[in-house]
């Protein structure tokens, strides 16, 4: 059965207006109220809403998914969750003779992946990727486009779907998740080529994905793919490797960055890089400069990724979280940096002012220490800081989609753009990327200047879909 991948392409439901999956997110989501019976029609009732209910989400890549959240305890019409047990080939057994010669033993091989059917409906949380229509993902999940609708009190004739938003499913069926690399066009490289290695329609990806990427693209453009690992099983061929960045002639394996701090990059690669999970429910207010934290939650411990420099100013909103934790987490699976990373101020508990920052109110703004070459190095010295490893920690942090802006001063900026150069940045994307050499007040890119910011850069989250009170200035 063919599943469904992100389109944007638009069509009629046969009940309204066509659905697409848009970048905004309306002003009210909602909240789901319905109940379903496995075995006859949808009454509305109490149906759990989609916050409260499992993931159904991708491995730990650059998206721009929420983080993992808890099934609700609470649900009493939430139908048995027991699956069928799968089947395991029995293995092999060991021949004890005496005269037969050991052989060594197989590598571990990854389970192909494949569709769960379990014995009996659950509800699950899907997320709506880009460009994603319902009928796609009804597709993908083998019920009705109309039951998904009335599962998430959509409107009939504008269902108002952006990507990002969580909706509730009912079913036996559910596929492996898709994934999202990003990868950099390569000398040669055609939208043909591209699409074929990755075992994806051309269509997809240069008119959904990437509509903003030129048609004539040049080596070193970013592209974002996304990919269905049960086209691509490769994909999960070695759990502990990056998936980040792939090239058209091989597998969705990542392809390292360079950087000058390698000395212990087997070490560090090899390492499982843990993510310690960010509980939901923290929500930005307001504008970073005249906001607050609802629910507010503090940065967790994780000296293998990060060092926090002031706990009792490291609050900050889940979705700003889970994304700074999962963008360093790939920057160092990618490059092998094993240097420290310090993290500076984000919010207070609570949010509102923290001094002597006129923003960092509503927990969507982060301070990074620039990374130096070596331990007894400073940031406050451009020459100790290692900017192939600040390039690549920037890329990592743009490639989540969630990332607003990015401060830094020109003067350091110059060293930045020299860097991104080196690693092959084309120029589409340094104008993208960085102001430098434009002026300061030219507000181009998403790294701009900012006066004070020499040893540090200042990452600026986008709001997360679900908080309606988020402002931007």
């Amino acid at each position: 059965m063919w599943l469904a991948l992100p389109l944007t392409l638009t069509f009629g439901l046969g009940i309204g207006s066509p659905a697409v999956a848009t970048a905004s997110p309306p002003s009210d989501r909602g909240r789901v109220n319905a109940e379903v019976n496995a075995e006859a029609e949808v009454e509305l009732g109490d149906l759990p809403s989609p916050e409260d209910l499992p993931d159904i989400l991708p491995e730990v890549t650059a998206e721009s998914s929420p983080p993992p959240q808890a099934k609700s305890k609470s649900d009493k019409h939430e139908p048995d969750e027991d699956e069928p047990d799968e089947d395991e080939p029995d293995e092999d057994e060991p021949d004890d003779s005496p005269s037969a010669a050991e052989p060594p033993p197989p590598e571990p091989k990854v389970a192909a992946p494949k569709i769960k059917k379990l014995k009996k409906p659950k509800w699950i949380k899907h997320t709506i990727l880009p460009g994603e229509r319902l009928d796609d993902i009804a597709t993908r999940y083998d019920v009705r486009t109309g039951s998904l609708i009335r599962w998430n009190k959509l409107d009939e004739r504008r269902p108002q779907l952006f990507a990002g938003r969580d909706l509730a499913v009912y079913t036996k069926h559910i596929p492996p998740p898709q994934q999202k690399l990003i990868y950099t066009v390569k000398s040669g490289d055609t939208w043909n080529k591209i699409a074929s290695a990755h075992h994806v329609d051309v269509d997809l990806l240069r008119l959904r994905w990437n509509s903003k990427v030129p048609r004539k693209f040049k080596a070193g453009q970013e592209l974002v793919i996304w990919v269905d690992p049960l086209n691509n099983p490769d994909l999960l061929r070695d759990a502990d490797e990056t998936r980040t960045k792939a090239s058209a002639g091989t597998s969705a394996k990542s392809a390292s960055v360079s950087s000058s701090s390698t000395a212990s990059a087997a070490s560090v690669s090899a390492a499982r890089l843990p993510l310690v999970k960010i509980k939901t429910g923290s929500v930005s207010v307001g504008k970073p400069n005249r906001g607050k934290l609802v629910n507010a939650l503090a940065l967790p411990e994780n000296k293998v990724l990060y060092t926090i420099r002031k706990p009792d100013e490291c609050f900050g909103s889940s979705h700003t979280l889970h994304n700074l934790q999962l963008a360093i987490a790939n920057f160092r699976r990618a490059t092998g940096f094993s240097g420290e990373l310090v993290i500076g101020a984000i919010s207070k508990r609570g949010g509102g002012r923290l001094k002597p920052h006129s923003s960092h109110q509503s927990g969507r703004d982060v301070d990074v220490r620039l990374p130096v070459k070596s331990a007894s190095g400073s940031s406050d010295n451009i020459d100790d800081v290692d900017w192939d490893a600040t390039w690549a920690l920037i890329q990592a942090l743009i490639s989540t989609g969630e990332v607003q802006y990015i401060f830094l001063s020109t003067s350091r900026q110059k060293r930045l753009y020299k860097a991104a150069k080196k690693a092959g940045a084309s120029k589409d994307m340094l104008e993208r990327t960085i102001q430098y050499p434009s002026s300061s007040g030219t507000n181009n890119g998403i790294v701009r200047n900012a006066s004070g910011h020499t040893a540090h850069f200042h990452v600026r989250f986008s709001c997360a879909a679900n908080e309606t009170r988020c402002e931007s200035y």
